[in-house]
């Protein structure tokens, strides 16, 4: 049975006459054990807190699991106090529940107990009244529940409750906390994204907010006793914030040189454990966490009007559960199968060019606009060849239906014109209508534009259009791909359907082993994977299935807006946002016990408007 929210009486009145709060008796759990972090992306699932009370009993102590619940990021307007303490109230019954769940009675007779810190306000947690209860003997967790992590540290920060649970946690009280309990965890403390911020645009430099924490006298910062070393992000797949954390971790590079912080992203209902500041541990719950190093990577830079990140050579990981998967944090080393896996050399990257045909605009899909740079930049490639070369093909496949299909054509159409092009266009849909070689072979350019990646398998298939593909590349007239149309160019590409209102469970899914349908694609660009609208639809468990289905070929995501421009004398990223470069072939793929991917030394690229891509 839980315990009421703990409201100090007599002890209240006479603290000051104890000890000073320096000096206040440590808390019940093992002295000896690391000082533990237990972070977890988001939720509450039973995978994830049972995780956790697990830790907590591993280093408790006495005959019951006291674990101290803390709903600082919760809200502290007044007339929301009552709700927001039932609300917290029943959280720390579920806590309750999930140590009650898996603790060994015969070594705690007593089960487990959860209290709930009354910490909902400032002046909450300047009483040291309401939490020195996890400075007594019988502590050996806290738990800090999930809301608005400004909003906690805005409690917390310099407070008798910072201070005591500071001291707990020196004394071996394991530290968790979901999604917002999370982020505060880490002294250098995400604060979410700018006012015209989303994951979508997320790798431009203010586009998202990170409060670094050197200014111990602020309350822009975690915890003061959290991670110096590490910074963590929450709800990580599930959100698409690949990019955000991936812009942080670069920036504390040039903030604070070298190798600047480690970045560890974790994944609703999914945790690690960090020890001592020093080892990522002991993977848990539902998924995987990513772990993004800079220590090989170049100096980074922010490239573009938007000041978008540019860097090569970002060691990345996936800490999945049950693959003896760790990471040294000092040693900047990732284990797999209990043993240290050394990053490895990694060569020189050739460039993507073309050797023949004109220029080719591999569009990351959402280009059927008159403002796209992928647009434009092809309009304005398109020469009049002389009499009959007047028409630009424009051809739809992987739609659900004609309609669909047309309907796409004419935005396309529409966007032509809007982006300068005043000639024909000539609507062509794959399955519908016939793709005459002499079509494609008088057209002064090209558009290949594709609806949904898991209906392009007939378009594939479909030999009028791929000859129509392959022979319109070679030729020196211009050819516009864009969504799943630029998919199917490479080697292989990733057959998933186009997410819908289930897009946070698919981006999860899709960084499990069996979460992508990777086939085989035209190969019109051998040696590569595409995959669009990688940020927009939080792809990036696709980049990395595809990576690990071809290992020897470079997992390519073109985000939406943008264009991979290829020519004779190289590439170039046209547009508003990023390409990014997997390269799995020197990593070490594994699968998880929960079906997680589980990936050690894969390298990332990533691309800015105006970069060459290598």
């Amino acid at each position: 049975m839980s315990r009421r929210p703990f409201r100090p009486l007599a002890l209240a009145c006479c603290l000051g006459l104890v000890a000073p709060l320096s000096a206040l008796p440590a808390a019940g759990a093992d002295p000896e054990a690391p000082e533990t972090l237990a972070p977890i992306g988001g939720g509450y699932e039973p995978e994830a807190m049972q995780s956790f009370t697990a830790r907590v009993a591993d280093q408790a102590t006495g005959e019951t699991v006291d674990i101290f619940v803390v709903p600082s990021s919760y809200g502290d307007a007044p007339e929301d106090r009552e709700e927001n303490l039932e609300l917290a109230q029943e959280r720390t019954e579920e806590v309750e529940d999930h140590c009650e769940a898996v603790v060994d009675l015969d070594s705690f007779p007593g089960g487990c107990e959860a209290t709930l810190l009354v910490l909902l306000d400032r002046a909450d947690a300047m009483d040291p009244a309401n939490s020195v209860a996890v400075i007594d003997s019988d502590a050996d967790g806290v738990f800090v529940l999930g809301g608005d992590q400004v909003l906690a540290m805005q409690v917390l920060a310099n407070s008798p409750a910072e201070t005591h649970l500071e001291q707990a946690f020196e004394g071996g009280v394991v530290l968790g906390g979901t999604s917002a309990g999370n982020a505060v965890e880490s002294v250098s403390m995400g604060a979410g994204y700018s006012e015209d911020g989303w994951p979508w645009n997320a790798l431009e430099r203010d586009k998202t907010i990170i409060y670094w924490g050197d200014d111990p006298a602020s309350d822009e910062r975690g915890l003061a006793f959290g991670s110096q070393e590490i910074i963590l992000d929450q709800h990580f797949y599930q959100r698409g914030r690949f990019g955000r954390l991936l812009n942080w971790t670069a920036m504390s590079a040039e903030r604070y040189g070298g190798a600047g912080k480690l970045g560890v992203g974790v994944d609703w209902a999914t945790g690690v454990v960090i020890e001592d500041d020093r080892t990522v541990t002991d993977p848990f719950g539902n998924s995987s966490s990513a772990v993004l190093d800079l220590s090989h990577a170049d100096e980074p830079d922010w490239v573009g009007l938007a000041d978008t990140l540019s860097v090569r050579g970002v060691l990345t990981h996936l800490l999945a559960p049950g693959a003896g998967m760790s990471y040294d944090v000092p040693g900047r080393t990732a284990a797999m199968s209990g043993e240290p896996v050394a990053a490895p050399e990694r060569g020189t990257q050739p460039a993507l060019h073309r050797r023949v045909g004109g220029p080719l605009y591999l569009g990351g899909g959402m280009n059927d606009d008159g403002d796209s740079a992928a647009l434009t930049g092809f309009v304005d490639a398109l020469r009049t060849r002389g009499s009959g070369h007047t028409d630009v093909v424009l051809v739809a496949a992987g739609y659900e239906d004609v309609l669909q299909a047309q309907t796409a054509a004419a935005d396309y159409g529409s966007a032509l014109a809007d982006a300068g092009w005043d000639g024909p266009v000539r609507v062509l849909v794959q399955g519908q209508d016939p793709l005459p070689a002499s079509a494609f072979a008088r057209a002064v350019g090209v558009v290949f534009i594709g609806g949904d990646q898991s209906l392009m398998a007939l378009a594939v298939a479909d030999r009028g259009y791929a000859d129509a593909v392959r022979k319109s590349v070679q030729r020196p007239t211009p050819v516009l791909t864009d969504g799943a149309a630029t998919a199917v160019l490479g080697a292989h590409y990733v057959a998933n359907p186009t997410p819908g209102d289930d897009y946070e469970d698919v981006a999860i899914a899709e960084f499990r082993a069996d979460g992508n349908d990777v086939v085989e694609g035209l190969g019109v660009l051998p040696g590569i994977s595409l995959e669009p609208t990688l940020t927009y639809d939080y792809r990036w468990g696709r980049l990395y299935g595809a990576a690990a289905a071809h290992p020897q070929e470079r997992a390519v995501g073109i985000s939406e807006l943008t264009a991979l421009r290829l020519d004779r004398s190289g590439s170039e990223v046209v547009g508003e946002r990023s390409v990014i470069v997997l390269d799995g072939s020197t990593a070490d793929w594994g699968v998880g016990s929960n079906g997680a991917r589980a990936a050690v030394n894969v390298w990332l690229d990533a691309y800015g408007p105006g970069d060459s891509v290598a």
